[in-house]
């Protein structure tokens, strides 16, 4: 199975949080991107301007229902949160231990990358931790943040349960 536990230290991001129902944003989070993207100049201290995350409380993916409402995060990675441009919201991602899986492929390939995560996790006597946030990792070189999204080509990090 193609997953890697990593450790990451404290992430300062700065971005637009989306709050709606799973199927509502598949339109909202691109427009979240492409905000980001056009105000990336105006952010002070961005680490690398290649590099994006995605983040969702771990949570939020539990709830029950077809349909159940989702926080997003469309955000870039600072140096530090003490200059956030208005308009855009800080998150602090705390260190954590994360399985990292790639999702690379068509749409079908992100589902695909929960199922193999959620194997591993079985076959590992692992858990995920609710109460942290899963990250996609977005670098630019490999995929743009921005539609369109004919192929996929990011890392999920979903956070260990201690």
């Amino acid at each position: 199975m193609n997953v890697s536990i990593v450790s990451r230290g404290e992430i300062k991001l700065v971005g637009l949080k989306v709050v709606g129902r799973r199927s509502e944003l598949s339109h909202r989070v691109p427009l979240a991107w492409l905000e980001l993207v056009a105000r990336l100049d105006g952010i002070p201290g961005v680490v690398d301007r290649n590099v994006f995350h995605g983040c969702v409380p771990g949570g939020d993916h539990a709830q029950p229902g077809d349909d159940p409402v989702y926080r997003y995060w469309v955000t870039t990675e600072v140096e530090d949160l003490s200059a956030v441009p208005d308009g855009l919201q800080p998150l602090t991602i705390p260190p954590h231990d994360y399985a990292v899986t790639p999702v690379q492929g068509t749409a079908e390939a992100i589902d695909a990358a929960y199922v193999r995560v959620a194997s591993w996790l079985q076959a590992e006597a692992r858990r995920s931790d609710a109460a942290a946030y899963v990250l996609e990792r977005y670098d630019q070189r490999r995929q743009s943040v921005t539609p369109p999204y004919e192929r996929f080509d990011y890392e999920l990090l979903t956070p260990l349960a201690p």
